[in-house]
């Protein structure tokens, strides 16, 4: 090539290469104005969770039924040469636990008129709330001999060791010689004191 022509391309070409920076230069140019016009991506918020709602108290069990917490009835029955029937329930809003042991009962303050087991076992354990009965079977007079001494009323408590016991009048006076009781059952067909 003659060295005219060489001289006309060299500016040509410069020319080219000038308009390819100016050109890349704006195009960067808008990226970054691009990027500084974005909006920022959303914060994430985070929800509170609803705190779930505490449930009612329910009835629960206070555990071993005092003399307090129970109201209690006698009637008199003919079965098995008549005895007492004591009937426990539940005072309005208790639930207690009443054991399925032998009656803690006894006429007057002399050891000779506390009422000893006619069950060899102890029951099941009773739930006494609401409606709930439990019964007990009273026998004053088991002994052998004939005689006794007459009581008026028996005493009653929930369980061994009470200190607050009730005092029930009778439905007809007890002679009252070597008394025995039965277990505390749902069932008052059970709570009949057979003398051994």
């Amino acid at each position: 090539m003659p060295l005219r022509s060489r001289r006309r391309v060299a500016p040509l070409v410069l020319a080219a290469a000038a308009i390819a920076l100016a050109s890349s230069a704006c195009s960067s140019e808008t990226a970054d104005d691009a990027g500084v016009q974005s909006s920022p991506s959303p914060s994430v918020e985070t929800e509170t969770p609803t705190p779930e709602p505490t449930p009612a108290p329910t009835e629960e069990s206070s555990g071993a039924c005092a003399t307090g917490d129970l109201s209690f009835t006698v009637t008199e029955e003919s079965q098995a040469g008549g005895y007492y029937l004591v009937t426990a329930t539940a005072k309005p809003g208790v639930t207690c636990t009443l054991a399925g042991r032998t009656i803690e009962a006894g006429f007057g303050s002399n050891v000779s008129g506390d009422v000893m087991p006619s069950e060899q076992a102890e029951g099941e354990p009773i739930t006494m709330t609401g409606s709930t009965k439990a019964y007990a079977g009273v026998n004053p007079h088991s002994g052998p001999q004939d005689g006794g001494v007459q009581f008026e009323e028996i005493i009653v408590s929930a369980g061994e060791g009470d200190m607050d016991p009730v005092s029930l009048k009778l439905p007809s006076t007890a002679e009252v010689d070597q008394p025995i009781g039965t277990n505390w059952h749902t069932d008052a067909t059970k709570a009949v004191p057979y003398s051994s």
